[in-house]
């Protein structure tokens, strides 16, 4: 039998960097929150994990930049130590077996019209963008090859654009949605670059530490873990929540998840259909992140950074993510798309094998041999399922769009997915959960004066 528990103003379900962003300013406006977690820890796709040496991994997203401000300041005042990501030496940008120091004039090009075009998409409001229906029923793939560019070209620009921001394939995403996650962080170039860009920063300790600076200023009672929401009645004016162990009422309801978890929500009454909608055609990344763990970074004796972008091969990209003072060098990389989904395919020893081979490509033979190797895929975490973060399928952002946060009756929405400012990031899912927290205190405000 569920066991009972109080009513509440507002129940929030998930506990990462929106739910927690959204619990702290309900709180602070005095309203009695209960925060629902369905993992045994906080931080969502923030997961730092520590080999025995000592060494930390981010095994989930991992960087902040200049003008991310929700999270800079969650940083600062919680005086979380940062360090800049180690750029030591010359990055090598492989142009389909052509090895260079810096992406050709092309790239630049290709880019700069990649920018132009993102301009004209207001964040708030993509699907009000002049050229919107045509460009959404376009994929970001079709485009390119529509365009006047090398195959190389393209094929490199639709790597790092598509893979390493969107965590897929040119193909499963509209021109539309592309150009809209690049307006939503004011440009190609701040989620590309790292010193001045969305890579500049790593946090010491990991990004999953800011979370549970969150938690743990969060009253008592307030947060439970392990507790998998698996139903939602909702009304016009309240809410039961349950779980597989309890039953909780409330006057409103934030749900802070990606929106393919969300969507395996049972709801009662169902959505209605948009809103359904918008949560099915808003499926997750399917990058994999892989760590080769050394002794040193031998990479920078050759006078290399440790970062490459590749328009061939497994890897997309690949990072030096070796902390300050070690014990240990960590290069990572990154598989997205095509790549990623056949890779998973094959049996763990054999991904290790080409993932190597190809890092020993890019950095000599000693890459091939690491003393660890760590591979963390998030589609197959049952509270997850996939990374980065999610984006709408091909013809729907203009449809259905509209939908992904506008609330249901008393039902909210949260998550880096419904954010105008830094979508996919750490500080769109603290502006996803401010947001939702300021529809909340005015419904509930409106109720009350209504009474």
């Amino acid at each position: 039998m569920l066991e009972r528990h109080r009513h509440h103003d507002v129940i929030v379900i998930g506990a990462g960097f929106a739910g927690l962003g959204a619990t702290r300013d309900l709180l602070r406006a005095g309203a009695s929150v209960q925060l629902l977690e369905a993992r045994g820890r906080v931080g969502g796709r923030a997961f730092t994990r520590y080999l025995s040496d000592g060494t930390q991994l981010d095994l989930g997203g991992q960087w902040i930049g200049p003008t991310q401000e929700l999270i800079l300041e969650l940083v600062e005042h919680y005086g979380v130590e940062t360090y800049p990501t180690p750029r030591i030496g010359d990055p090598v940008v492989d142009m389909g077996g052509e090895r260079l120091t810096s992406p050709p004039a092309e790239v630049d090009a290709l880019l700069e019209d990649i920018d132009l075009l993102a301009l004209q998409v207001t964040p708030e409001r993509p699907w009000d963008a002049p050229e919107a229906r045509a460009w959404d029923q376009q994929t970001f793939a079709s485009w390119l090859v529509g365009t006047e560019y090398s195959e190389t070209t393209i094929r490199y620009v639709a790597r790092i654009v598509s893979g390493g921001l969107l965590a897929g394939a040119p193909s499963e995403a509209s021109l539309l949605e592309t150009l809209f996650y690049i307006a939503s962080a004011g440009g190609i170039r701040p989620l590309l670059g790292y010193e001045g860009g969305a890579q500049q920063t790593r946090i010491t300790g990991g990004a999953q530490i800011v979370a549970e600076h969150m938690a743990s200023d969060l009253p008592p009672g307030v947060l439970r873990l392990n507790e998998p929401v698996t139903s939602v009645e909702y009304g016009s004016t309240d809410a039961r929540v349950t779980t597989t162990t309890h039953a909780y009422t409330a006057d409103r309801v934030i749900v802070a998840l990606p929106p393919t978890l969300a969507a395996r929500l049972r709801f009662d009454p169902a959505l209605p259909p948009l809103n359904d909608g918008a949560l099915q055609r808003t499926p997750a990344g399917s990058a994999l992140k892989v760590h080769a763990i050394h002794s040193e970074p031998f990479w920078r004796d050759q006078g290399l950074s440790g970062v490459s972008t590749s328009a061939t091969g497994v890897l997309t990209e690949t990072v030096d993510n070796t902390p300050p003072g070690g014990p240990s060098a960590v290069l990572t990389g990154f598989v997205y798309g095509e790549e990623a989904v056949l890779l998973r395919a094959r049996p763990l020893e054999e991904r290790r094998r080409i993932v190597l081979e190809r890092m020993a490509d890019l950095f000599g033979d000693r890459a091939r041999s690491p003393e660890d190797y760590v591979e963390f895929d998030w589609m197959g975490e049952q509270w997850t399922r996939g990374c980065f973060s999610g984006h709408m399928v091909p013809g729907t952002t203009v449809t259905f769009g509209p939908a992904l946060r506008t609330p249901v009756e008393v039902v909210h929405w949260a998550g880096t997915e419904t954010a105008t400012r830094w979508n996919g990031y750490f500080d769109g899912a603290l502006s996803s959960g401010r947001r939702a927290a300021a529809e909340v205190r005015a419904s509930l405000d409106d109720q009350v004066s209504e009474e």
